[in-house]
């Protein structure tokens, strides 16, 4: 039992992590930065960093 609350938690960690790096993303796409310089801070592809932009409608 124990192990699947742990399991549980360390998902809800991750997701709240995934949630909190879009959010960065999209404000630093919203800010008008260069789709490499977004992706090599935020430690992701371009084509993530793309399909998170056309994803908030600001690519």
């Amino acid at each position: 039992m124990c192990e699947v609350i742990e399991r549980n938690r360390a998902e809800a960690r991750a997701e709240g992590r995934i949630e909190e790096r879009y959010e960065i993303v999209t404000d630093m796409l919203r800010d008008g930065m260069n789709i490499d310089t977004v992706a090599r801070i935020a430690k992701m592809t371009a084509e993530q960093v793309m399909a998170i932009g056309k994803k908030a409608a600001v690519l």
